[in-house]
């Protein structure tokens, strides 16, 4: 008997032609095979909306991990690199190590300093875009306005303005949301901002033009901006009013353990920068040290840990000494969980507090006048400059109007309790991945590897849909709440339901934690190795969910150079 190596079918009758066996002269509910082999790729086209690292990320990843695809990204900004194009503001630095803010596929060994600054990480973000030819994907200048799920077809339609004014209509079958939770600025809703004459500036929208040298200025608000900007503009300004309404804990930046004296920033020398490019092992072996000492918080994050006591005493101390004004100190030092807002790191910052030109109001500021800010208490300071560093919108809606199934709008859907599943999906918008949804892992150190396991988790759900003909995936209503519930219930012993005003609660005191995720950073990584399927409405593109097995062949069987026993190599054989 000669078996012939290649594909020959022979000659494949009609469906309704006679059986020579009369049990199968009958018709299967009108269903017929697909002419092709198991796990046929269907092309797909993917638009992601917003070229800073998740654009970067799932570009880079899709060249090498996807096939049979179409992937459009589309930037609002004049070039890549979102939050640290953005973001310019005297003093603008990562608190997380540089050797750990960084792409695990493009290692940086000539990071400057341990932390680093706006500018320089912009400019890894861009020559990673440059070296590896991303920018191909990327349109520049185009803003997503919105989109809308068609039922009929399974896709999403979506309305781009351009440079120009002009609106044009594209499509796509799976949609991305990457322009992150810390982009949609806003100014602090205060009246009387249309009427201060004098300079009006946000952290995020900064004039590095305009000199504050011995101007008179105020700054609103307490977070990780607006605590670098006092500290970088104290020297040089004439007078300038702190409006530090909420206490905060000023902390070491994360990774204290590889910082300089204290936790404080250093640079890096040529010596060990070279040392590390000649050696590629060493510094690999360094960033997974610096990597490893970020996955060891868990502990500290638990309201009632021996570390949470020993190291809020500590710091508590250490914020007292470095204040040196009792007055300060008392209204300064917070009596909440230390993490419940995300600690702040601030070198020189507690220092300044207590400087001559510094005044430190602890109200909030409640209306601005032609030349001046009036307190709660009702008095006026006269400035030149005020200076917002109140944040974003943390709603975790996307920038653009975005209806689903039901005519649902996820502006309305998320109002102020957002709600997702895993930080990535949302109910009611089928073929939609949110880069980073609600309570996702954004306080757990660095985001880059956090954003690879997301786009690895996207990328294994666009596989599924390519090769097993589904036309549409909606997380399940009972997932959500299950998780939803899990979540809320862990939440108690964790440190970020503790009570403070936080963006991790969108902004309230007493509320939801609807940022972060209820687990340590190893546990968010471990539980998105693999797609929970049964969490997953699917909905195919035919009537039979097996049209996708095709004709019995394998594209193994059609290539010439197959392995015909390629499961003898399989890892389960080897146990």
């Amino acid at each position: 008997m000669e078996i012939s190596g290649s594909i020959d079918q022979g000659h494949i009758p009609p469906s309704d032609a006679p059986h020579e066996n009369q049990w199968y002269n009958q018709d299967f509910v009108g269903y017929r095979i697909t002419e092709q082999p198991l796990h046929a790729k269907r092309h797909l086209r993917i638009v992601c909306v917003g070229a800073g690292a998740t654009g970067l990320q799932i570009a880079y990843k899709a060249e090498r991990a996807l096939s049979d695809i179409d992937l459009q990204i589309y930037e609002k900004n004049s070039d890549v690199g979102g939050t640290w194009l953005e973001n310019r503001y005297p003093g603008c630095t990562c608190d997380i190590p540089s050797h750990s803010y960084q792409f695990t596929w493009a290692r940086n060994p000539n990071w400057s300093q341990y932390y680093s600054g706006s500018k320089e990480i912009w400019q890894y973000f861009k020559d990673v875009a440059v070296r590896y030819d991303l920018e191909k994907y990327v349109r520049l200048h185009m803003t997503v306005e919105s989109a809308e799920w068609s039922e009929e077809d399974g896709k999403w339609k979506v309305t781009v303005l351009g440079p120009d004014g002009k609106r044009t209509e594209d499509w796509c079958d799976i949609l991305i949301s990457g322009s992150g939770i810390l982009n949609s600025w806003k100014y602090p809703n205060i009246p009387g901002l249309d009427l201060f004459k004098g300079m009006l500036m946000h952290s995020a929208k900064w004039d590095n033009d305009y000199d504050l040298r011995d101007k008179r200025v105020a700054v609103i608000g307490g977070g990780s901006s607006a605590v670098q900007i006092i500290s970088n503009i104290q020297p040089t300004v004439g007078k300038l009013y702190a409006f530090l309404r909420s206490p905060v804990w000023v902390t070491t930046g994360f990774g204290a353990k590889y910082a300089g004296p204290g936790g404080t920033n250093f640079e890096y020398s040529e010596e060990q920068i070279r040392e590390w490019k000649s050696d590629p092992e060493s510094y690999l072996q360094y960033a997974r040290d610096v990597e490893g000492e970020l996955n060891k918080r868990f502990n500290l994050m638990h309201m009632h840990s021996g570390d949470q006591k020993n190291s809020r005493e500590l710091i508590a101390d250490i914020m007292n000494d470095r204040i040196g004004n009792e007055k300060i100190s008392k209204r300064l030092v917070p009596n909440f969980a230390l993490g419940c807002r995300r600690m702040t790191p601030g070198q020189g910052y507690l220092e300044s507090l207590s400087k001559e030109n510094v005044e430190v109001i602890h109200e909030s500021a409640v209306r601005l006048t032609e030349t001046g800010i009036v307190d709660e208490s009702g008095i006026e300071h006269e400035v030149d400059v005020v200076i917002c560093a109140t944040g974003f919108d943390t709603s975790f809606t996307p920038h653009f109007k975005m209806t689903g199934r039901n005519n649902a709008d996820i502006k309305e859907q998320f109002s102020d309790f957002p709600v997702g599943y895993l930080g990535i999906t949302v109910r009611n918008f089928p073929n939609f991945f949110l880069i980073i949804g609600p309570n996702s892992p954004v306080s757990h150190s660095s985001i880059l590897p956090i954003l690879e396991w997301y786009t690895r988790y996207a990328f294994k759900m666009i596989t599924k849909i390519q090769t097993e003909n589904i036309k549409a995936f909606e997380v399940k209503a009972a997932a959500v709440e299950d998780l939803y519930n899990h979540t809320h219930e862990l939440m108690k012993r964790l440190v970020w339901s503790s009570a403070c005003r936080s963006w991790f609660k969108n902004g309230k005191t007493h509320g939801p934690v609807t940022a972060i995720y209820p687990g340590s950073r190893l546990h968010f990584f471990e539980l998105l190795k693999e797609v929970r399927w049964e969490d997953y409405e699917l909905e195919y593109r035919t009537g039979n969910r097996f049209q996708f097995l095709g004709n019995g062949y394998t594209f193994t069987e059609m290539s010439s150079d197959g392995d015909p026993v390629w499961y003898f190599d399989d890892d389960f054989t080897k146990i």
